[in-house]
């Protein structure tokens, strides 16, 4: 009988974001017989998905110290072994895990760019270290995957365009799951006592990319214009408290819930009548995907790629545009109920038709499972 490959991920840690997300309905999808996921985390600790991982056949290992990531790297190959792939998701630095990975002889090497912008200061050593670990992963990555054509830019350099190992691979997404439900609606607003709300929402990191300093400002403004105005945050991250510190300043705690990070991240988009998404950078932005699959009207920054309009229903607006403006737009969205939003999202990025493409890619060299679906053409 043909044993899975096996295929490590790396990844700081399987939380709560679009990553972590994105690659976890990719496990979902994925024919499990023939691929078996192990993830390697760099923050050394447990995360939200580590049980279903192990529930699903996978491993789970951490690495001992963030002082050499190297190392960490190179004993989990060493005793965790043999693996078929490895799939890092560490922006820049998958060109250090990947010349690892070549030089354990591990055959196929994927760097897979989810952002477009790390946040990180861009000073001279900074910039010297971008462009040495793009020349790394350019020099050992077998596939350099992106979620966008500006994701792959960023991570691995210009000229990774005009290189037959860079795709494009859209984030797949369960859409099923996010389809509207006036039931799910009925009962999470009810839950979170948002009865009678016009509910503004937003699902992601409390993290300097997700700007939700603008969220606070924009709302702040939508406050002026309906007396009914609530706020729905779902997530967690190191600025947590200090959006909370911010709500009270400005004395707004009453209209503003923290829901903390679900698995079921899906039943918090029923309960919203707009999407709010003033992103400082992404890569893509599947939160936006989510949304639409829910029938939401987004209002996103500009800086979000306009691939994510799927639906048509997507507005964006400059970071610098003046919050009451973009109040104004949040305060006349209506949420579409129809089916047609989610039938536009589901046509692009459903995960068991996305998945299918990783699939492939995973299993085309390998000779116990190569077949005329997977073999290179």
């Amino acid at each position: 009988m043909k044993g899975a490959i096996r295929v490590l991920h790396v990844f700081y840690g399987l939380d709560s974001g679009g990553v972590s997300n994105y690659v976890m309905n990719l496990y979902r999808n994925i024919d499990t017989d023939r691929i078996q996921f192990d993830f390697a985390m760099t923050s050394g600790k447990k995360a939200l998905f580590d049980d279903e991982v192990l529930a699903r056949g996978g491993r789970v290992f951490y690495f001992e110290s963030q002082s050499n990531l190297a190392e960490g790297f190179r004993k989990i190959l060493r005793e965790n072994g043999p693996f078929d792939a490895v799939h890092s998701h560490l922006f820049f630095f998958s060109g250090i895990l990947l010349r690892e990975a070549k030089r354990a002889g591990i055959p196929i090497r994927i760097a897979h760019a989810h952002n477009a912008y790390t946040g990180e200061t861009r000073s001279h050593v900074r910039a010297l270290y971008e462009k040495s670990m793009q020349l790394l992963i350019r020099m050992n990555a077998t596939h350099m995957l992106g979620c966008s054509q500006k994701a792959c830019r960023y991570v691995f350099g210009e000229q990774s365009m005009r290189d037959k190992r860079t795709q494009v691979v859209p984030d797949g997404i369960d859409c099923g799951r996010f389809a509207f439900c006036p039931e799910i609606r009925e009962q999470v607003r009810k839950e979170y006592g948002l009865q009678g709300r016009y509910v503004v929402g937003h699902v992601g990191h409390f993290n300097p990319a997700k700007n939700h300093e603008k969220i606070l400002d924009v709302f702040q403004e939508l406050c002026q214009l309906r007396d009914d105005a609530a706020l729905l945050l779902v997530g967690d991250g190191e600025l947590e408290e200090e959006v909370k510190e911010r709500v009270k300043e400005l004395g707004i705690s009453d209209r503003v819930i923290f829901a903390g990070a679900h698995k079921d991240v899906e039943c918090f988009y029923q309960a919203m009548d707009v999407f709010l998404f003033p992103s400082r950078y992404e890569g893509f932005g599947m939160a936006m995907i989510e949304a639409q699959s829910s029938g939401l009207l987004c209002v996103a920054s500009d800086v979000v790629p306009q691939e994510t309009n799927v639906s048509g229903r997507s507005v964006y607006l400059p970071l610098e545009e003046d919050a009451h403006v973009w109040a104004q737009h949040l305060t006349a969205a209506v949420r579409d109920e129809s089916s047609a939003a989610f039938v536009s999202v589901a046509a692009v990025f459903d995960a068991h038709s996305t998945s299918k493409e990783i699939e492939r890619l995973y299993l085309r060299n390998d000779s116990r499972w190569l077949t005329k679906d997977t073999a290179t053409e």
